[in-house]
């Protein structure tokens, strides 16, 4: 087994990701700064949300009782493929 070790400069570290330290046995560390605060969601965000995730439960509940629901899925499938296709000009 081959092993190659990278030697990492600490000047090479990103300092808006964090800091570097000295730990007491003498080794460098990296301290990541802390994570943004979480996201605060508006009522209407959530209804919309809320709104999708019923949608979306709804549409599951009828697709199992289909006896072959991939029949569905290949059109869109076949679809999505020559959309992608045509922006990417092949």
């Amino acid at each position: 087994m081959i092993v190659e070790y990278h030697v990492v400069k600490i000047a090479d570290f990103n300092r808006r990701a964090g800091k570097i330290i000295q730990t007491s046995k003498g080794y460098s560390a990296f301290v990541p700064n802390p994570l943004e605060p979480e996201n605060t969601l508006d009522l209407s965000l959530v209804k919309r949300l809320s709104d999708a995730d019923r949608a979306l439960s709804e549409l599951v509940g009828m697709a199992r009782m289909l006896p072959n629901p991939h029949l569905l899925i290949g059109p869109f499938i076949r679809k999505e493929a020559v959309l992608s296709s045509r922006i990417e000009g092949t």
